[in-house]
């Protein structure tokens, strides 16, 4: 998790600017000092969030930290602030050390994860799909997946989503998408493939449609994949997405 890799010149600094007045409206904090310290890659700065309850999008129980473009955030409890301050970034991104932090308060890892955004996105034939936005068709599609792809928030409840199947009278659907708008700025993505259809090539197509309809909506796409998931970060890199970050949180017991 070098800060080498944060930097994202393919991503213009327009767009990193709107990215991060949506991380900064989320917690509430001045947009104009992060653009400042994201312009300045001289030297990485971390920007300090005492964890409130009153934060719509954070849990005050928990510890999260993020890398992204040329500034970090850490938002977590003052303790747990006080404990990380002296840390390097490249160290404090690690699991192992959020964990050994929050250890007397019970810590459990929420996992590390890589931030992609996107700004062009490829175009993708469609017109032999049949798509929908009806809750049953993702209920539908939900069946035939795993149970540890539903744990995460179903895709209609979602503030946008679709489902897409070939065209017949009961033809079952194929792969879901959807987003949610972050921060009036930002659409959080997310993909479903059942699981008959996966290695197809589906995943990808979706990643693609999702985003452009994002786009369209007038808001960044940020897609979001576990560190070490080959498929998401394959699937990123295929569509167009930008390294930009990573996140690793932690919460207490």
């Amino acid at each position: 998790m070098s800060n080498h890799y944060l930097n994202s010149p393919g991503l213009s600094n327009a767009n990193q600017n709107l990215v991060l007045a949506a991380w900064a409206r989320s917690l509430d904090i001045e947009a104009h000092a992060l653009h400042r310290a994201n312009d300045d890659a001289s030297a990485i700065q971390r920007f300090e969030i005492a964890a409130e309850h009153d934060l719509t999008d954070w849990d005050p129980n928990t510890a999260t930290f993020i890398q992204l473009f040329n500034i970090s955030l850490l938002y977590a409890p003052t303790w747990f602030l006080d404990a990380a301050r002296n840390i390097d970034d490249d160290v404090l991104a690690l699991e192992s050390t959020m964990l050994q932090l929050g250890y007397e308060a019970g810590a459990r890892s929420l996992g590390e994860e890589v931030l992609y955004y996107a700004e062009d996105i490829p175009y993708y034939e469609d017109a032999q799909l049949n798509v929908t936005s009806h809750s049953k068709d993702i209920r539908r599609l939900e069946a035939a997946c795993p149970p540890d792809d539903i744990v995460a928030k179903p895709l209609d409840a979602l503030d946008h989503y679709f489902t897409i199947s070939a065209f017949g009278e009961h033809s079952e659907p194929i792969a879901g998408a959807g987003y949610d708008v972050f921060s009036d700025t930002v659409g959080q993505l997310a993909v479903l493939v059942a699981a008959a259809q996966r290695t197809k090539g589906y995943g990808t197509f979706m990643l693609a449609r999702v985003a452009e309809e994002c786009m369209f909506d007038g808001l960044i796409p940020q897609w979001v994949t576990p560190v070490g998931d080959e498929i998401g970060e394959k699937m990123a890199n295929d569509v167009g997405f930008i390294l930009s970050g990573y996140r690793t949180s932690v919460t207490f017991a």
